[in-house]
């Protein structure tokens, strides 16, 4: 079969560190693997010129400046289709966890191309998730090219397949190569690094050791230590945290007891099997054939039970996903420094939002799971829909710890807020987060809803109205008129894309006096806000934000699939919200999926979403409404990162 590998190459660069060697470019790491593969074609998607100029001879590169995994995905398939590939092995330079990085090893590349498992396949290890996969040209329109291109899995779970990465015909893993104790140079690591690492010590290290964590201002906070020391001796700590700022604050958890406290709150399995993990991730750069002493134990060498919960910490915040680390760095979250994340259980999709400790987005992932689904007619949440919220949650949170995010904060509204038995959603995902699920106080979720709505929009400074069309409710925050105040003004009505869609749309396409009936109710309950709250007609500007607006500065812009970086900002005319009301309200739930611009999994409720920007805008009088990326979950992660 005619198979092309594709490496995203968009995202922020990393190198592959290896102890002992020169190291790589991830991107050039991942496309001499490709290459060794002895695919059809070798494509590497990059978003500027200067990367092009570092990758191997012999790849095909693309150039596409939209910035997006989505962006560069579609540019990548709408190649391989003109090419006549029938099938795509596809990866990106993210980080994967450790122990994952199966990508780099040809035989990976070739063993999912040669697959005949299905038209979509994931290379796993260990039953473990990588982030290599392949799928077929089948398919290829099917995808959801909306946001990171892991949701590709998500698109056709039902198709989806898993291949186990075992044996690699004997071809070693460039990432896990073996190396012989004692042999090691200490190449990796720059003269101010090893000084300052030296300075964290309190002596010079005696072993190679690559830095894996940074803080803010670019110290060390964790080192990764090779398997030997430089005269052989066994290092059983593969991962040691040296930032002052964190081995002070863990110093003085443990002094307080704290290891004994965790050791009983964790079942001793939990602990065995994190101990095994981290052996056998550290074992694996170690030559089979070495016959001297070896490495033992497990985090910080400890055999069985807690014993350094430093050791814990460095692996978590390294990315290594240690449930000890991870409680650790909650007990310690206003201590410490790191990723921070934001997850919104709304009643239409759940999302996540990863800023790293500059505020820059580590991970943006929308996922629709109608959790609000029947909640207006049964006052209850149906079992179904916290199946899959619950489901997204525990992927959510396989993302959290591969970045080591250190505060989380999970919110939801409309749907949890109406339903009698949201606890059958809170504890359980309150068990996979490790934080409480929060039904915001509406001026807490106005001030985050605006905070996080304005970010980037020009001229949003002064006096806006923000609306948060919402699946089973649709918020308004107005910034003060007065400069003396520092306040927001706050409503939120019972009207979303959904809530009206199934209280009054029942008909495929909706039938005109339905039409009519749901303009009228959503005109009435906008109107009731003029003698409420006032101060929410002062401002002249609106700004809107969530899925629906999205879609119509989606189509506004002619695009053919979401990107947030060219809609971002985007003006979206009345005239033009009342033609593709026309224009959807007359089309099949069949048709309004294949439309350009509309997530087939939102086509059903985007009718319902739509009629409700445009009474905003009618009943308001605003002239425009400008779409902004940018909403509630974006202004709860940027308070956690101003504490």
């Amino acid at each position: 079969m005619n198979v092309a590998g594709v490496i995203i190459s968009t995202g922020p660069e990393s190198r592959i560190s290896q102890v002992g060697r020169p190291s790589r470019l991830r991107s050039d790491s991942l496309a001499r693997a490709a290459l060794d593969a002895s695919l059809a074609e070798v494509v590497v998607v990059v978003a500027d010129h200067g990367r092009a100029e570092q990758l191997p001879e012999g790849v095909t590169v693309l150039l596409d400046e939209g910035g997006s995994q989505a962006s560069a995905l579609r540019c990548a398939i709408d190649w391989c289709m003109r090419e006549g590939h029938e099938a795509i092995v596809c990866t990106t330079i993210d980080r994967p966890p450790p122990g994952l990085d199966v990508a780099l090893a040809p035989g990976t590349w070739r063993a999912l191309a040669s697959s005949t498992l299905g038209p979509l396949v994931v290379a796993t290890k260990s039953g473990r998730h990588s982030g290599i996969f392949r799928v077929d040209a089948d398919i290829w329109p099917m995808l959801p090219l909306d946001g990171a291109v892991a949701r590709a899995l998500d698109a056709k779970i039902e198709l989806l397949r898993e291949l186990e990465i075992v044996d690699l015909s004997g071809e070693p893993d460039p990432a896990e190569a073996p190396i012989p104790p004692g042999s090691f140079v200490d190449d990796e690591v720059s003269a101010p690094d090893a000084q300052r690492v030296a300075e964290l010590l309190g002596r010079e290290p005696t072993g190679a050791f690559t830095v894996v964590v940074r803080d803010r201002a670019g110290d060390p906070v964790v080192i990764q230590n090779a398997p030997f020391l430089f005269d052989g001796t066994p290092m059983p700590t593969r991962y040691w945290l040296v930032g002052g700022r964190e081995q002070e604050a863990v110093g003085r958890l443990e002094s307080s007891g704290a290891v004994r406290l965790l050791e009983s709150r964790f079942d001793p399995a939990v602990i065995e099997a994190t101990h095994a993990r981290y052996a056998s991730e550290r074992d694996a750069l170690i030559d089979p054939g070495h016959s001297g002493p070896r490495p033992t134990g497990g985090v910080g060498g400890t055999r069985r039970g807690l014993k350094c919960l430093h050791a814990h910490l460095a692996w978590y915040l390294a990315g290594g996903g240690d449930p000890v680390g991870r409680h650790v760095a909650h007990l310690l979250s206003g201590e410490i420094e790191g990723p921070v994340a934001a997850i919104d259980c709304g009643t239409n999709s759940t999302r996540l939002l990863v800023l790293d400790r500059d505020g820059s987005v580590l991970e943006r992932e929308m996922t629709i799971t109608r959790m609000g689904q029947g909640v207006d007619n049964t006052g209850v949440l149906a079992e179904a829909a916290i199946e899959r919220t619950l489901e997204v949650l525990s992927r959510y949170r396989e993302i959290l710890d591969r970045h080591g995010v250190v505060r989380l904060r999970a919110t939801t509204t409309s749907a949890a807020r109406d339903a009698t038995n949201r606890e059958r959603l809170f504890e359980p995902a309150k068990a996979v987060l490790g934080v409480d699920l929060e039904l915001l106080a509406g001026e807490e979720e106005g001030r985050l809803s605006y905070l996080g709505a304005t970010a980037g929009i020009p001229g949003a400074d002064g006096p806006s109205l923000v609306v948060d069309v919402g699946g089973g409710s649709t918020e308004f925050v107005a910034s003060p008129g007065d400069p003396e105040r520092s306040d927001n003004d706050v409503a939120s009505l019972n009207i979303g894309c959904v809530r009206v869609t199934e209280r009054f749309l029942h008909d495929d396409p909706p039938t005109p006096s339905q039409l009519e009936t749901a303009r009228s109710s959503i005109k009435d309950n906008i109107a009731d806000l003029r003698a409420e709250i006032p101060a929410l007609y002062v401002p002249r500007r609106c700004i809107g934000v969530a899925g629906t607006v999205a879609t119509l500065a989606t189509r506004s812009q002619g695009l053919l699939t979401y990107d947030g970086a060219k809609t971002h900002g985007t003006s979206i005319s009345r005239e033009f919200v009342d033609a593709e009301l026309a224009t959807l309200a007359r089309t099949s739930l069949a048709e309004r999926r294949q439309l350009p611009g509309i997530d087939p999994d939102r086509a059903d409720v985007i009718v319902g979403g739509v009629l409700v920007v445009q009474q905003v805008l009618e009943c308001f009088g605003f002239n425009e409404m400008v779409y902004s990326e940018t909403d509630i979950l974006d202004g709860v992660a940027m308070s956690l990162l101003r504490g």
